[in-house]
């Protein structure tokens, strides 16, 4: 038996069985209090922290991103200044692009040449030359900058003129004022103008003047021409009271230039024809020559020491007087030139400008064989007529014709007469030397009409000025370099996109004024609110 149930059984004992007492309940004891966290012992809130790296975090990576936006920026246009063809030429006509012949004359430079941009360099990138013409210079500076890009021969500088004087100095000859470009290597220079750059016309159906640019055509010939090994040239002889003067056959003459032809002039009475004269011209003299200046005709076309193909050119006007040593020289190629009168044109669909002396003529099919000269026109040209086709080694024909409807009209028959014929204009008579099995032509070229060589019909949509270049490299057996380089003009500030006034207003005013900024606010605003709740 335990212990308690031997001590209930002594209680029972002694006081009778009474129940025992409940016990007193004990109150419950209070618990007790939560220890205190030691603040020095806490530990941190991890919120805080946990928002002070996210933070932190951003700002770094918006730093080290605008780093390498900016690195990359300073690589690119250091890559663009040395690769100008990273940058996309957004304009329509491709006028900061290289064409097929002008890479082509640049992959095949040998010689170092250096393209000199008369003018601040700032003044070419902001269009600030002539601006008031409308002209973009910087594409000189573009396309000069991407030939060098061809070819390390190649390097392009700018020449201020205030800030080098000396380099200005250096060309007394040459009025290289700003906008003017020099290309030159160690065997010659050459000097490209505004006109050889740039060319406007009149729009005839809105009267506006719309510009073209040259540029690409331009700096391609000069760049083959300083390095070119010999340079053909054209001589214009003078000194007879010329009707062809240089100012009047500007366009004529550029082309010649741009065939790579150095053109020079001469007294024909006092000078020498010059060394390595391919084309001696004679345009429109008033006065006869006498036998000395005809020996010199004589001596250029049976000189037996010149490989190269050689040709007389000679141009002629009604209003000349008869020049009997000329046509005795001319004759001897089989030749007549009909003084005093002029042809004229019956058939009003076979003239232009309503006058019947601005002869359409056809292209002879003898030669040239594979060009397209479609509109010919032989303006106020006097009549030429064949003495023969052949005649010992001198083979002539005719290059120019009009229609049967044609007649030759002096100041006694200026009506249309009862019978017409086919007129000739233009001719060509040639010869042929032979130096070690090779082949050389020596022509005479004879054009009726001196006007074909002006400005007026060489700059029109006649096909005068492709036409005469062809002959006169067909003449000489050369176009003036290894690659042709033709002239084109590339026209400037074309409208790309035509658009009504409702378009207008549409993509300026709703999408552009007003739609653009929305969109831009409703997405800063989307952002910021959900950044808010972060």
């Amino acid at each position: 038996m335990d212990e308690k149930n031997q001590t209930q059984e002594n209680l029972e004992e002694i006081g009778g069985a009474q129940p025992a007492p409940e016990p007193a309940p004990q109150p419950e004891p209070e618990p007790a209090p939560a220890p205190q966290p030691d603040p020095e012992k806490a530990p941190k809130h991890k919120g805080g922290r946990d928002k002070f790296k996210r933070g932190g975090m951003a700002t770094a990576l918006t730093v080290v991103f605008i780093a390498i936006v900016v690195v990359i920026n300073l690589l690119v246009s250091a890559l663009a200044g040395r690769f100008p063809s990273m940058n996309i030429d957004m304009t329509a006509q491709g006028m900061n692009t290289l064409s097929d012949q002008a890479m082509e004359v640049a992959e095949k430079v040998e010689n170092d040449t250096t393209i000199s941009l008369i003018g601040a360099e700032d003044a070419y990138r902001s269009d600030a030359i002539y601006a008031s013409y409308g002209l973009k210079y910087s594409q000189v500076a573009n396309l000069a900058e991407r030939m060098r890009e061809q070819n390390s021969h190649i390097q392009v500088e700018f020449i201020d003129p205030d800030t080098n004087p000396d380099f200005i100095s250096s060309y007394p000859n040459e009025n290289l004022t700003t906008g003017r470009v020099l290309v030159h290597t160690d065997k010659r220079y050459r000097v490209l103008t505004l006109d050889d750059l740039f060319a406007a016309s009149q729009n005839n159906a809105t009267g506006a003047t719309e510009t073209y640019s040259k540029v690409d055509s331009a700096l391609a010939a000069a760049v083959e021409m300083v390095n070119m090994e010999k340079v053909p040239v054209l001589t214009i002889a003078t000194g007879h009271g010329e009707l062809l003067t240089s100012d009047q056959m500007g366009a004529f003459l550029t082309m010649m230039e741009n065939q790579n032809f150095d053109v020079k002039q001469i007294d024909i009475m006092t000078e020498d024809v010059p060394e390595g004269t391919q084309i001696l011209m004679l345009p429109t003299p008033t006065t006869d020559y006498t036998d000395e200046e005809i020996a010199k005709l004589q001596a250029l076309l049976t000189d037996q020491d010149r490989q190269e193909s050689i040709a007389v050119l000679a141009a002629f006007h009604p209003s000349q007087p008869e020049l009997p040593k000329i046509s005795a020289f001319l004759e001897e190629w089989g030749v007549s030139v009909g003084s005093g009168s002029m042809v004229a044109e019956s058939d009003s669909a076979r003239y232009a400008a309503s006058n019947p002396s601005f002869v359409m003529v056809d292209a002879s099919e003898e030669v040239l064989k594979d060009g397209d000269y479609s509109r010919l026109i032989s303006p106020i040209s006097v009549p030429l007529t064949l003495d023969f086709t052949a005649n010992g080694d001198v083979r002539a024909s005719a290059l120019w014709t009009t229609s049967s409807k044609a007649y030759a009209a002096t100041q006694e028959t200026a009506d249309v007469p009862e019978k017409t014929e086919e007129q000739v204009t233009a001719t060509l008579s040639t010869a042929l030397v032979q130096f070690d099995n090779k082949f050389y032509y020596r022509s005479v070229i004879v054009f009726g009409s001196a006007y074909s060589f002006t400005d007026s019909f060489m700059q029109t949509a006649f096909s005068n000025s492709e036409y005469i270049s062809d002959l006169l490299k067909y003449a000489t057996d050369t176009d003036g370099s290894e690659v042709t380089v033709y002239s084109d003009r590339v026209q400037t500030y074309m409208m790309d996109i035509t658009a009504s006034q409702n378009t207008i207003v549409i993509l300026g005013l709703g999408v552009f004024t007003i739609g653009l900024p929305v969109l831009i606010l409703a997405a800063g605003l989307v952002i910021f609110l959900k950044r808010r709740h972060l």
